[in-house]
């Protein structure tokens, strides 16, 4: 296990974001349906505004909660920086809606287990907002795909 900061973990959150709306774009060809690529585009942009706003959650964190040591797997279902394999080409509207709910339901688990391990209250209140930003996103996600999937 490798010990790492509340830091990382933001860093390595925005970078998740990031690599979602990439992997998104990337998948995007001709023969890509109307509704999937509609989907693809709206939440290629919606995946970079949430990086932006964790960034932004790294910028104004103290020095004390930011570089608090955390000493937990931040997930052993989500894929480490250096290896992920994330695709969404050639899958329908309801394959990329599974696989982005599910790798945002995990996003959701980590901060949740990380809000009750955090080693001082500034650390446990930086998961909190990181854990309500996450669901909140999620939740917008949810009612922006149900509108596409009823086009």
């Amino acid at each position: 296990m490798k010990a790492e900061t509340f830091d990382y973990l933001l860093e390595w959150t925005s970078d998740l974001h990031t690599i979602i709306a990439d992997r998104l774009e990337q998948a995007i060809t001709a023969e890509t349906d109307q509704r999937s690529r509609w989907l693809m585009e709206y939440v290629a942009g919606h995946e970079r505004d949430i990086a932006s706003k964790v960034d932004k959650f790294r910028a104004q964190a103290g020095e004390a909660e930011s570089r608090t040591w955390l000493y937990e797997h931040i997930g052993e279902d989500l894929p480490p920086r250096a290896k992920w394999e994330l695709s969404f080409v050639g899958k329908n509207f309801n394959e990329i809606n599974e696989q982005l709910f599910k790798l945002h339901d995990q996003l959701i688990e980590v901060y949740t287990s990380m809000t009750g391990r955090a080693a001082i209250p500034a650390a446990a209140e930086l998961m909190r907002n990181m854990l309500a930003l996450e669901e909140g996103e999620t939740r917008r996600l949810a009612e922006q795909c149900g509108r596409l999937q009823d086009l």
